[in-house]
């Protein structure tokens, strides 16, 4: 199965996250609007951003996704179906982001770089980037490929307690992993699987796609914190603007 076609699964894993909530806030604060979310999922993201009262829009291409997203918050904000990796609105945005990783569903340098063309083309001239993704760790992407990992705290899903135990399989060739979810309910193995893969994209990698695509790199940081980007770091997030 497909992880994007359970949103109610999706909307209990990251019922706690709030890493990367005050994040996005700080800054729909600082930019203002009108604001675009690419990969915009079940909204999550989207609630800080709408009770500050600017005008947001969420581009997502999985429908269950969508739907729950209109179900909850569609009267206050727009959410559309569509492809981060082409897409025209035909409006432009002060503030545009990718939040969580979302980037990574970029297979390939050519999805990477067909998405940040469409991000530049909806950027308005004084407009900012935002994009938070994973530091590739080959501690996680070279692990036993036949023992289960766990991917996640425990949770509330189905009256159960939960949570989510992975295995994952990387190709260092095309960058892209692999990986598979099992929900554990109440200490028990659901027969489901789910999967989906990412790409990793390295910091140089990130500065290259950046200046080729015509942005201009104002902030790196390292955490949700605003730390610097470092060797030790986990998190890559950009702040970008046009050249």
């Amino acid at each position: 199965m497909d992880i994007y076609s359970n949103p109610q699964l999706y909307d209990s894993i990251h019922a706690n996250y709030k890493w990367d909530y005050k994040l996005i806030k700080s800054f729909a604060k600082k930019y203002k609007g009108p604001v675009l979310e690419l990969a915009s999922g079940t909204g999550r993201l989207a609630y800080p951003i709408i009770k500050l009262g600017l005008d947001y829009t969420g581009l997502e291409l999985s429908k269950d996704f969508l739907k729950l997203a209109n179900s909850k918050l569609g009267n206050k904000g727009n959410f559309i179906f569509g492809d981060m990796r082409k897409f025209n609105l035909e409006s432009n945005f002060d503030f545009i982001f990718i939040g969580f990783n979302s980037f990574l569903h970029n297979l390939t340098i050519a999805d990477a770089k067909s998405c940040l063309k469409c991000v530049l083309s909806h950027l308005s001239p004084k407009g900012k980037f935002l994009l938070s993704i994973f530091v590739p760790d080959p501690e996680f992407l070279y692990r036993d490929a036949n023992k289960l990992y766990p991917a996640t705290d425990f949770f509330q899903f189905e009256n159960s307690q939960c949570r989510i135990l992975e295995t994952n399989d990387y190709d260092p060739g095309t960058q892209i992993n692999k990986l598979t979810w099992y929900i554990e309910k109440n200490g028990k193995m659901d027969l489901k699987k789910y999967n989906y893969s990412m790409r990793m994209f390295y910091p140089h990698e990130m500065d290259i796609l950046f200046q080729e695509e015509g942005f201009i790199i104002e902030d790196k940081f390292g955490n949700y914190d605003l730390s610097p980007l470092g060797q030790e770091c986990d998190m890559q997030i950009y702040l970008c603007r046009k050249q």
